[in-house]
């Protein structure tokens, strides 16, 4: 898969370049070449936690929306932080790169579920949603990858009803329940827009979704991240009217006061969805959350009625 490789590809760069770094040290140091293979690691993961630090900088900075009765801690505020790192860690270092395109979940399981990632990610974010959705009695789950990852969210949307009818075919389901994490939610209710895939549709359950855009948005620089710029004319076209449903989809946007990637943070509520607020979750760690797995496993049990 193209972004998986790109991850592989990426991960070995920094390892190489921070490997490097620590035999000059140890060369200038006198210390042994040995810790150089330590350097490598933790120079990977200071990168990665300045990553996320600066992605919590940015979000705070532009934060609006969150009630007086979400603000944390201290405390609180740096298990959110350490909560993040981790999810930032498993998803980019371990899970996604190498991630399989399509993962499928047992046939017969009921109506089946079609998780759709966000930007900058693949089938491989939904690794440990898919354990907790199946002990949770949901195991009819499909974790799909949309590429190419800088395409048009409308691109992306087609590539959506395609795997969506795919997984109809294979499970001989006449409809499915679609979950999307960050901008995979708003490929799914562009996807909604077709009245072929539309069909096929039951419920949209979106998670962390920006849709009313994200100032940091601004720093990306595909096709899909302008388009999830605040007051785009994309976006505006998707939320005509305040459309939350979806034309006759219903849909269910659970998010975080306390996402690190999404602000305003009251970008994901959405007129005509039931919106369902959570608070101390990061962005990434949406998809590691216990109470977000079993509201998205209620919504899909409920479908089936």
């Amino acid at each position: 898969m193209m972004l998986a490789r790109f991850l592989i590809v990426v991960l070995a760069l920094q390892l190489g370049l921070f490997w490097a770094a620590g035999l000059a040290l140890c060369a200038h140091f006198g210390w042994s070449g040995w810790w150089s293979l330590a350097l490598a690691p933790a120079g990977v993961l200071l990168l990665e936690a300045l990553t996320v630090a600066q992605s919590f900088a940015l979000s705070r900075l532009f934060a609006g929306g969150a009630p007086a009765s979400a603000r944390l801690s201290w405390g609180a505020r740096l298990r959110l932080f350490l909560c993040e790192l981790g999810a930032y860690v498993l998803l980019f270092t371990f899970m996604q790169p190498f991630a399989r395109r399509t993962v499928s979940g047992a046939a017969g399981g009921g109506m089946p579920v079609v998780l759709v990632p966000g930007i900058y990610c693949n089938a491989g974010l939904w690794g440990w949603f898919r354990r907790r959705l199946a002990a949770l009695g949901v195991t009819g789950t499909w974790a799909v990858t949309l590429e190419p990852p800088q395409a048009g969210i409308d691109q992306l949307a087609e590539r959506l009803a395609e795997e969506i009818a795919r997984v109809c075919g294979a499970t001989g389901a006449e409809r499915v329940v679609v979950v999307g994490h960050s901008m995979g939610g708003l490929v799914a209710r562009a996807c909604a827009r077709d009245p072929a895939a539309r069909a096929r549709i039951a419920r949209i359950v979106t998670l962390g979704t920006p849709h009313h855009g994200s100032i940091l948005a601004r720093w990306g620089l595909a096709h899909n991240a302008r388009q999830m710029r605040p007051g785009s004319a994309w976006l505006a076209a998707l939320n005509v009217d305040g459309a939350g449903a979806a034309d006759g989809v219903p849909v269910v946007s659970v998010f975080s006061w306390h996402d690190n990637f999404v602000a305003p943070q009251d970008s994901p509520v959405l007129a005509g969805a039931q919106n369902v607020a959570l608070a101390g979750l990061g962005h990434l760690s949406l998809v590691f959350s216990d109470a977000v797995a079993r509201r998205v496993a209620a919504e899909a049990l409920a479908a089936q009625k």
